[in-house]
């Protein structure tokens, strides 16, 4: 109906028509009248517009994009999309590497390429500058706690944990982290029904409020002995919330499920560790960390992790203490 060649020139058509309403004119416009966008007012109809099937809560995605978009509009928010060159996009990611930290540059630019993908697609581009441009290299950090360190950490949960419920309900879920490998937010959300004692298994299910985990998958988790005897003792004496919460925390006078992960501060501080980046997430770690280090496998791990790609695993892969062997024995030559 358009009379035009291709259903992208199709599209650019329509997003010129729509841009002349916005700005008081009527009718098609001349060949020679350019499509005229910002990258601000690009970036609010991507995040308006854009839907993946992959990405589980939309909702959610949209809300971290938007948060990932506010220093990248502040440089190139007035700027037309029409100008956003090759160059444009060199420079771009050369500020990016000077003024943030190699991931968080990766993912910005990340954000900005698949913006500009989905411009390009729906006929606002003809092309994505940012395409085939050099990413800085991602870096991997991987802190967990010695053996010791998770002992002393774990004592000083446990004292705590006699002094007020508060305490006694962090103190269950740093186990849960060191002993189960569960993220915080399985933590925070694991209910007594997801506790199996008979079968020594833990089934998690969701995230805080999540319905789903982070991998979108259920997974089971077997109790280690120190864990079950833990849970056992904890269970007469947890304080009720609702679901039924292993780990509720006291927020505005009632036991519930909170939105953000607690404070370890005082727990790190009383054992003499230097609190590190991520203080949950290192227990995470502490737990593949020490599994590998003990002769665990990595399939194995990738499984009680939850992690969808084994390349996730893979961090843990240099601690296991036959990894240097089993590499070494390639070099035979006779064998």
């Amino acid at each position: 109906a358009s009379k035009q060649p291709t259903q992208a020139e199709a599209r650019r058509m329509l997003i010129e028509i729509e841009a002349r309403i916005v700005r008081g004119k009527l009718g098609v416009p001349e060949r020679d009248e350019p499509l005229r966008i910002t990258m601000a007012q690009l970036t609010e109809r991507f995040l308006s517009e854009y839907d993946n099937p992959r990405i589980r809560d939309l909702t959610r995605w949209r809300q971290k994009q938007r948060y990932v978009f506010v220093s990248i509009l502040k440089e190139l928010g007035e700027l037309p999309i029409s100008a956003f060159s090759v160059d444009s996009a060199e420079r771009f990611r050369n500020c990016q590497v000077r003024k943030y930290k190699p991931n968080t540059a990766r993912n910005k630019i990340a954000s900005l390429t698949l913006m500009l993908s989905w411009a390009a697609r729906k006929g606002f581009l003809s092309s994505n500058p940012l395409h085939g441009l050099r990413q800085p290299n991602a870096t991997t950090r991987l802190q967990f706690l010695s053996k010791e360190e998770a002992v002393r950490l774990l004592d000083v949960a446990e004292r705590k944990g006699k002094v007020s419920p508060r305490d006694a309900a962090i103190a269950v879920a740093i186990q849960l982290g060191i002993y189960g490998g569960l993220r915080v937010g399985e933590i925070c959300g694991l209910r007594w029904r997801d506790v199996n004692f008979s079968a020594g298994l833990l089934t998690i299910t969701r995230s805080f409020h999540r319905a789903t985990t982070k991998s979108g998958k259920d997974r089971t988790v077997p109790i280690a002995p120190e864990l079950a005897d833990t849970l056992r003792k904890w269970k007469p004496s947890c304080p009720e919330a609702a679901e039924g919460l292993v780990c509720p925390c006291f927020i505005g006078g009632a036991w519930k499920m909170p939105m953000r992960a607690p404070c370890l501060i005082r727990f790190y501080e009383a054992a003499e560790i230097p609190l590190p980046a991520a203080p949950w997430h290192v227990l995470r770690h502490s737990f593949a960390s020490l599994f590998m280090m003990c002769g665990g496998n990595i399939l194995t791990l990738q499984r009680l992790l939850g992690h969808a790609d084994i390349k996730q695993t893979q961090i843990y892969a240099h601690l296991s203490p036959d990894f240097v062997a089993n590499e070494i024995r390639r070099l035979s030559l006779r064998g």
